[in-house]
Formats: structure tokens, sequence, C-alpha cells
């Protein structure tokens, strides 16, 4: 099966979807087929050696926060090199320039096509405009909202990670159909035993921690929707009472000077530290230096980042929110809060009874077995066949008429 990826993001950039995009298209390659990623060019990258990833010239966005982002223009102007590819299947994972060519070749060539809803953009509007979020934000999430139907509408199905996106877009009265599979990620990069005991004590040594110290990690991107600022709110009061801990804040993004800015205004830079970008083929590393994971987002639509870390046997503790019910059990392999107060405490807590942390990792790494690489690839080429399928006898049954 020739299959065609539309994305705005890809590698070199580091993303939830870019992760996602790339362990399907590993995950589908490993099965025998052949996948076509159709993406901008990427920023200071002149020569693409991939002959499968096909790089269409943009104009950079004058965003921060969409940095190393291209759109491209006029992309109809592309549709013959697409249908050079003679694509079986369309998958797209945007809603701009790339979505907007994939929908074209979907018309036009009249080939079946999956949308993958990546990011609902209700919660995203400030990215769009601060001001009319400020003014008319219930306007503001109306149009959002049409960014993503235009998509859900268009395309033969629309995949969603979790349950709590299913119900959000019923809930919406978004058009189209909707199915769920989880993004799978590449589990074994993230195991303690891809690691020696040496590659963790030099991490350590170069973070400057010491054995006998409690560390939390974050790796996320450092924005407002990330409320990373409760985390570290929470830190500083709970490293009060436990001075042996520290807290890593993996990650980049608009808001990283701010709270660079509330931690050093806070005397907390000797134990809070801001890392910024590391490379996603190093993240794995650096789990292992830490006890437990932290996050307070409530706007993920599945939250890689999470299987991530329990993959590492690190233990969470999240602010709830429904996108969690599938993997995540409290007390199990994982710890919910709701309020700031409440994670000062649950911190505390696993200080005062190790014999919980001891739990909860144990039970962390099988958690997360159901969103390998391997069942993320099959569960999507079942559904692509199914609708390829669907499309010939539709054909079929216009022929009849």
């Amino acid at each position: 099966m020739k299959i065609g990826i539309f994305t705005e993001a890809y590698l070199p950039l580091i993303s939830g979807v870019v992760t996602s995009v790339v362990n399907l298209k590993e995950g589908l390659e490993a099965l025998g087929h052949e996948v076509y990623i159709i993406t901008p060019k990427a920023p200071k990258q002149k020569i693409e050696n991939d002959p499968y990833v096909i790089r269409l010239p943009g104009i950079i966005i004058p965003r921060k926060s969409l940095k190393g982002f291209r759109l491209v223009p006029w992309v109809r102007r592309h549709l013959k090199k697409i249908k050079t590819l003679n694509l079986d299947m369309i998958h797209i994972h945007t809603e701009f320039s790339m979505g907007i060519l994939g929908l074209a070749a979907v018309k036009k060539y009249k080939i079946p096509s999956v949308y993958t809803l990546h990011t609902s953009y209700q919660d995203y509007t400030h990215y769009v405009s601060k001001t009319l979020t400020y003014f008319v934000p219930n306007t503001t999430k109306v149009l959002a909202g049409l960014i993503n139907n235009h998509y859900t509408k268009k395309c033969d199905m629309t995949v969603v990670p979790t349950k709590k996106i299913y119900d959000k877009m019923i809930r919406l009265k978004h058009d189209g159909r909707f199915t769920i599979i989880p993004s799978g990620i590449d589990l074994k990069p993230f195991y303690k035993e891809t690691y020696t005991s040496e590659m963790v004590k030099n991490l350590k040594d170069k973070l400057g921690i010491k054995e006998d110290e409690f560390i939390a990690i974050i790796v996320a991107r450092i924005a407002k929707e990330k409320s990373i600022k409760d985390l570290v709110d929470a830190f500083i009061e709970f490293h009060k009472a436990y001075q042996k801990s520290k807290f890593i804040i993996i990650g980049d993004g608009p808001d990283k000077a701010a709270l660079d800015k509330i931690i050093e205004n806070n005397h907390a830079k000797d134990y809070i530290q801001t890392l910024g970008f590391i490379k996603h083929s190093e993240v794995g590393l650096y789990y292992q230096v830490a006890d437990v994971f932290l996050n307070a987002s409530t706007t993920e639509t599945q939250g890689l980042t999470y299987v991530e870390a329990l993959a590492a046997s690190l233990p969470i503790i999240v602010r709830y929110d429904e996108v969690f019910d599938s993997f995540v059990e409290d007390g199990v392999n994982g710890i919910f809060f709701n309020k700031t107060s409440e994670l000062v405490s649950h911190l505390k807590r696993i200080q005062e009874q190790p014999e919980i942390l001891k739990t909860l990792s144990k039970n962390a790494r099988d958690s997360v077995l159901p969103y390998s690489k391997d069942t993320y690839a099959r569960s999507m080429l079942k559904l692509y066949e199914e609708l390829i399928l669907e499309n010939q006898l539709k054909i079929i049954n216009k022929k009849l008429k």
C-alpha cells in the first residue's frame, strides 16, 4: 500500500505530532508499506536525503509560538507531484497548508482519506488572536472549532487518540465519522535497561544531582496551556520541607523566559532547572535520573510524554483530566491532583511513605504496553484497508446505477 502523510511538522522539529507521525511511518514501513511524508522544507535544511520525504518550499511564520514552522502558499500547484506518487491512502495530520493540499488531492484524485485530530483549537485560541480571545472568547472558540470541522467533514474518517476527544467532538456536533486509535510510540528508548548505570551517573553529575536527592521532572512545551507555573509554585512550597529535592524542566516555548523570571524571583534557581530543548533521542536518559514525573496540563489530546515517563517506570503525579482514564489508575501507577496545594501534599506523602513510590514505579511500565508503535501501526492499517474497500464499493455501486 502507498500512503501519503500530510503534516506541517516533521523532523528535525520536535513535538507530539512529529513523534506520532514518525512512529506511524516507521511502524507501517516495518509492515511492508510505502509511506511518503509531504511536509514543508525544514529550517536551514537544504537537502533531504530520504526519498520518501517530500519537502515543499514555504515561508516563515512571523510568530514566536510557531518558530521553525513554514507555511506553503498556493499549495494546489503541487498536485501534479502528489499524483505521481499513486497513493492508495491520504492521511492528514494538520489543518493548514499541508492539510489544504491533502484535501485538494483527496477531491481531485478520489483517494480515501483519514484525518488525525491532534489539536482541538478551542483550547488554543490565544495563539490565533489574544485580542479576540479576550474580548469575544465564545465567538473565537466557534471560529476555532470550524477549523477542525472542515477536516472532520471532508475526510472519510477522523481519528482521535482518546475517548475524551471523541466525546468532545460529539458534544460540539462536528460533522463526519470518528474512531479512537491511541498514538503509539517506540517504548524501548525509555526502558531502564536501555541505559547503563554509568550513563545515568554521568548525567546526574552533569546536572549536579546528588545520590540522596529526590528528583521530579517534566518534559513539555513551555506554554500557557501547560500550566507549568503551577508546578513551580507547588515545588517551591514542597522544597521548604524537603530541601534535598530538585525539579528538572525539559522543553522550550514562548513562555520559557517568563518562567525563568518567576524561578529567579523566588530564588529557586539552585533547585529548579530549566534545561530548554533536549534532543528527543536523548530524553529517554533524562527520565532515568528522576523519581517522579509531574504535569498540570488539562489540554492534552493524549499526552505522549506521560506514556514515555511510565515506560521509564516513572510514577506520574498529574492534574486529573479525562484523557488519562485509559492508562492512568490513581494509586496504582500514578496520582491525580486538582489543586496546587494537593500536589504539595502528595509530594510530601511519598517522602514520608516511600513504599508508595515503589508500588507506583513497579506498575508504571506495564500500564503503557498498549501504546507501542507496532500496535499503533497495525490499528491504523486496519482502518486504511476498511476505508479503501468502502471506497471501492462506492465506485462499483456508482457504476451500477
